[in-house]
């Protein structure tokens, strides 16, 4: 059987079947975020007790609707779900998301029904999402079908998540942290549809240009292994792999139904195809933000600004831990550089910025740096972040009792939001300009994202909490680089 995944992720009309008013039901969950989301097809809830679900006209069953119907999304019982597949399959839906728990992840009852739904989608040429999966996102299409009440903005960054929880968390945090999202799928128990099959529909995808995957098992490994290799030379693939351990092996079995392989041979195989292996989940966050907004780095060679010393010997530290070069300057830049700094400046790379107050100079540093042949990514720390630094004295300056009127004191920090907002959109003019990444680390914790999206750039600007995580990024896209290096010769 083909796979049309258009009628999952770009359906015209669907029916949630098991909708429900019923608040914290998943039935209630799905239909609620759908209609939140802005779903440009029809929608039409399937309930055999409720005549309307937030307005919208139910029916009983889904041969009762009288449009078509392209997909449908399941949330009742397990042992319902074959008797409505049937009822799908008369209907004419072309595919099928089978929310509902209960099949091969629980015992071996649960196995057969599995495989019986397996045969009858097969059979009437149904397509089967999961079953046991928290569902999918399309922002294309503005489908936001999930239990959880997730939008985040359209980008190039799709999603295949074995554990439903830990992709919707992550989902999450990329809507928080600005990063963009074409697709989500959280594909359950994988019982008809594998992640090499979602791979094979992404690789042509012209929304995606970056593909994420948290895997527990991985049935057809050799297939799965020659197709990343093959999408990673276009696309980077970002893998974690759960059931690392023991106890993270008993875990995903329990969980998923299935069994990882040795994990030895896993992390072999990911640096042979040149997968970006990575070992928690926030690593998967930060380096879709770098990937996603940053032109790749053309070697390894790092210049570092900084507005302390000691942050610019540790991250030089963590540079050449991870491979990274952190070269001296020329005295051209040393010189040009040094015009607008005392003369007790570290005149080298890193660049310390000795605390200067002169907002340009950060800027004349980076540009110098990047216009230089002899650096291939900068990394810009504690620029960002001082207007926390400037609310948090503003308050003080105002709990002191100072004389200053509140308006002045409002003043500073509208002039620091001002001038953080320019910086960032420089630094989106200068990556483009160099094609060179600038990776900023923040001075103070912020919650306005590490993607910061300036209108109108080719790229987006990027704001890292650490030095190590900006390092790290770095080095990653570096890597890749090599990869594709190495598949060109």
């Amino acid at each position: 059987m083909g796979m049309d995944f258009e009628c999952i992720f770009n359906p015209r009309s669907l029916a949630v079947i098991g909708a429900s008013s019923a608040f914290g039901k998943w039935g209630q969950m799905i239909f609620s975020n759908i209609v939140a989301g802005g779903f440009r097809g029809k929608i039409f809830p399937v309930n055999p007790n409720e005549p309307k679900i937030f307005g919208v006209p139910a029916y009983r069953r889904v041969q009762d609707i009288p449009d078509a119907v392209d997909l449908a999304i399941i949330t009742i019982p397990a042992d319902r779900v074959p008797l409505v597949l049937e009822g799908c399959a008369e209907k004419g839906v072309k595919g099928v998301i089978v929310i509902s728990s209960g099949f091969s992840e629980t015992d071996a009852t649960g196995k057969e029904l599995e495989k019986r739904i397996v045969s009858l989608c097969l059979e009437r040429n149904l397509l089967l999402v999961g079953p046991n999966t928290m569902g999918i996102i399309c922002t294309s299409s503005g489908l936001f079908a999930t239990g959880a009440p997730i939008r985040p903005r359209k980008g190039p960054v799709a999603f295949v998540s074995q554990s439903g929880n830990l992709g919707v968390q992550l989902v999450h945090w990329a809507e928080q942290q600005g990063v963009g999202v074409s697709l989500f799928v959280g594909s359950g128990n994988e019982a008809m549809i594998s992640c090499v099959d979602y791979m094979e529909y992404l690789e042509g995808n012209p929304d995606t240009r970056i593909i994420i995957l948290y895997l527990e098992a991985v049935r057809k490994a050799r297939s799965f292994m020659e197709l990343a290799k093959r999408i990673n030379k276009t696309k980077p693939v970002i893998v974690l792999k759960g059931g690392r351990t023991e106890a993270g092996l008993a875990a995903s079995a329990s969980h998923t139904g299935a069994m990882g392989g040795e994990i030895a041979f896993f992390n072999a195989a990911c640096r042979q195809a040149g997968l970006l292996n990575v070992a928690v989940p926030s690593e998967l966050l930060d380096l879709s933000a770098g990937f996603s907004s940053l032109p790749l780095p053309k070697g390894n060679r790092v210049g570092i600004v900084t507005l302390g010393g000691g942050w610019g010997v540790v991250t030089a530290d963590e540079c050449n831990e991870k491979g990274l070069v952190v070269p001296s300057l020329p005295q051209k830049i040393v010189r040009t550089i040094g015009k607008y700094l005392p003369p007790f400046w570290s005149r080298g790379n890193p660049v310390d910025l000795v605390g200067t107050r002169d907002l340009e100079v950060p800027l004349v540093a980076l540009e110098e740096m990047l216009k230089w042949d002899g650096i291939d990514s900068v990394i810009s720390l504690g620029v960002v972040g001082r207007l926390e630094l400037i609310r948090l004295l503003v308050q003080s300056t105002h709990e002191a009792g100072a004389s200053m009127q509140p308006e002045a004191l409002a003043g500073i920090e509208s002039f620091g939001q001002e001038y953080e907002k320019k910086y960032l959109a420089r630094l989106a003019e200068l990556m483009e300009i160099y094609e060179k990444p600038v990776l900023a680390v923040s001075l103070g914790k912020t919650d306005e994202g590490i993607v910061r999206p300036v209108s109108g750039r080719k790229y987006a600007p990027v704001v890292y909490q650490t030095p190590e995580d900006a390092v790290n990024v770095v080095a990653r896209m570096v890597a890749y680089k090599d990869f594709l290096d190495s598949q060109a010769t």
